[in-house]
């Protein structure tokens, strides 16, 4: 009885210490229709609340606008962020492995050619939501003239109606928003991305920050393995 009751005692001391002395991350993102809805709701957000979950560290996860996050980041204001890519970062990062590829479609009005080109695309006025990360390669030439718009359901009203020739966006958030807007004159060419983008969290690049990406890493992967990652990263319909 005596060492049932000093076992009992020892893990309970172990989970109280453990309990206490968790790390409380501050967790920067922003919103993106359906994956960041807000600090409680979106696939990232579930996503990254089962990995700290597993990783025994806890979360304080903070939304504002993509340049105001990138720049607490840059600051030291904040322990990470997510979504990253590295067209985002203004310095060095401790990166976990993958969350998935960012893929961008062309989506044009259903009386002009599919575009799975970014060379196509010369010539053209083509809409970016503010905020968005894009490929440099589009961001870069001179010959594509960007107009930007403060959402993906601006953009693909603008587009409907003829004030832009593209507009360019993750093909999941593209298709919610194409749906979201009401217009029917609109497609894609589906399986043909214009740029591919690794996707992670970004992490402080100091030794804090490169044991959280190893910590968020090791999650992720044994997400993965169990079949939990597929579960909640299928919910982005």
């Amino acid at each position: 009885m005596r060492k049932w009751f000093a076992l009992a005692l020892t893990a309970a001391l172990v989970f109280s210490v453990s309990a206490a002395w968790a790390k409380t991350i501050k967790m920067g993102t922003y919103q993106i229709p359906l994956m960041v809805v807000n600090k409680d709701k979106g696939v990232f957000v579930e996503l990254v609340k089962a990995i700290a979950k597993r990783a025994g560290d806890q979360l304080d996860i903070i939304v504002a606008p993509p340049k105001r996050t990138v720049g607490g980041f840059a600051s030291g204001n904040l322990d990470g962020f997510f979504p990253c890519l590295d067209v985002m970062l203004k310095g060095d990062a401790a990166k976990s492995a993958p969350i998935y590829i960012k893929m961008d479609y062309a989506f044009t009005r259903s009386d002009t050619p599919k575009i799975s080109d970014l060379k196509a695309l010369e010539g053209k006025t083509v809409g970016i939501t503010i905020g968005y990360p894009y490929a440099k390669e589009l961001l870069t030439n001179k010959k594509i003239k960007l107009e930007q718009a403060e959402s993906d359901v601006l953009n693909m009203k603008k587009l409907s109606k003829g004030r832009i020739d593209a507009f360019v966006v993750e093909e999941k958030t593209g298709v919610k928003a194409l749906q979201e807007s009401g217009a029917a004159n609109i497609h894609y060419d589906k399986g043909k991305a214009l740029s591919k983008q690794e996707v992670y969290f970004a992490f402080q690049p100091n030794a804090d920050g490169k044991a959280l990406a190893e910590k968020f890493s090791k999650a992720l992967a044994d997400m993965k393995a169990d079949g939990s990652f597929g579960k909640i990263m299928s919910k982005a319909k």
